[in-house]
């Protein structure tokens, strides 16, 4: 345990990377407090053995941590234990599980996600479309025993122009060139394919950029306007080079990354999600995920230098008022602090 001046959070991840390790990593200047970091698994797709250590791990750690803080359904539900035994927050982070799954699995999910929303002293949405989403599944009570609390990101430098201008070169397009990105995992949820034939009817030069289970197929379809780049950790400097966004999910949290393309100053094309369209608010266009709709909006954009202008300032504004790091921060630092004082009160 620590001391009054520094408090320490334990952070329950499932894996590394992904959303849930970018959102700790965001608060991780949170003054007063430190944070410790374990993982249940080293992938995606762990053996029942490798979660059981993964929690032995978990309840181990937990010893010298003055709050937990779990990240997900799954994580949270196999750490229960652990947010009995401390003052706890959880984040549901999309609810991927409860909203992915149907029949006996989809009410297992259920029944931990109202389990966890119980035992957890807070649960922090993404967005308000999540707590929503929350209620649907779990009820008014677990929906009621939530705060909404917006993903952010870290304001970006301002663009250089010659930058830029150098990255595109590298990626062999002019500057007259409307050039659409695409970043994420690349699965069937966040969906890369129809990105690409919505970018190929539409004569739209595309990049995209991720890995994942897809990648061969993605690579097969690309067609010669579709640059496949693959993981890359340079991808600040690839929105830079681009003139708009496309996210074509079919289910989402608060995306990260569609966060950083606004940040970045670019208008966005994404699938008429609720999250997503809270997010981009009048800052881009939402469309159905399917490829004759995500074309149209690719169009609109490549064809009108003025409204790509447009819709990018509103994008970054957007993401000055609603959707800062700092703000994320401040409003989550004082969760903790009312969590730990509430704590306090009861024993």
């Amino acid at each position: 345990m620590s001391t009054a001046a520094e408090r320490a959070v334990l952070h329950v991840l499932p894996h590394p990377g992904g959303g849930g390790e970018a959102y700790v990593d965001l608060l991780g200047d949170m003054p007063g407090y430190r944070f410790t970091k374990v993982y249940l698994a080293k992938d995606p797709r762990p053996t029942p053995l490798e979660l059981a250590q993964g929690v032995l791990r978990a309840l181990r750690c937990c010893r010298r941590h003055d709050l937990v803080h779990a990240h997900g359904e799954p994580a949270a539900g196999l750490c229960m234990a652990l947010l009995a035994l401390r003052p706890s927050v959880i984040t549901t982070h999309g609810l991927s599980l409860s909203r992915r799954l149907s029949g006996f699995a989809h009410r297992a999910a259920t029944l931990n996600l109202r389990a966890v929303v119980r035992v957890a002293d807070r649960t922090v949405c993404a967005c308000r479309a999540e707590r929503a989403s929350l209620e649907r599944i779990a009820g008014a009570a677990a929906a009621r025993r939530a705060v909404v609390i917006h993903n952010g990101i870290r304001i970006p430098s301002p663009r250089l122009e010659a930058e830029r201008l150098e990255t595109r070169r590298g990626l062999g397009v002019d500057d007259g060139t409307p050039v659409a990105i695409w970043v994420g995992t690349l699965d069937e949820n966040k969906d890369p394919l129809v990105a690409i034939h919505a970018a190929q009817a539409a004569s739209v030069r595309l990049l995209v950029v991720g890995d994942g289970p897809l990648r061969a197929r993605v690579e097969r379809e690309a067609s010669g306007t579709t640059q496949v780049l693959g993981q890359r950790e340079d991808v600040p400097r690839l929105l830079d080079a681009a003139d708009f966004f496309v996210f074509t999910s079919h289910r989402e949290g608060l995306s990260f990354s569609l966060l950083e393309a606004m940040g970045h100053g670019l208008p966005t094309v994404v699938t008429s999600l609720p999250e997503n369209i809270e997010a981009i608010g009048d800052a881009g266009i939402a469309v159905r995920a399917d490829v004759d709709a995500i074309a149209s909006a690719l169009r609109v954009l490549a064809r009108d230098p003025a409204e790509r202008a447009r819709l990018g300032e509103r994008a970054s504004d957007r993401i000055e008022e609603h959707f800062s790091a700092a703000e994320m921060e401040r409003r989550t630092r004082a969760i903790y602090d009312d969590v730990l004082a509430g704590r306090r009160r009861v024993s």
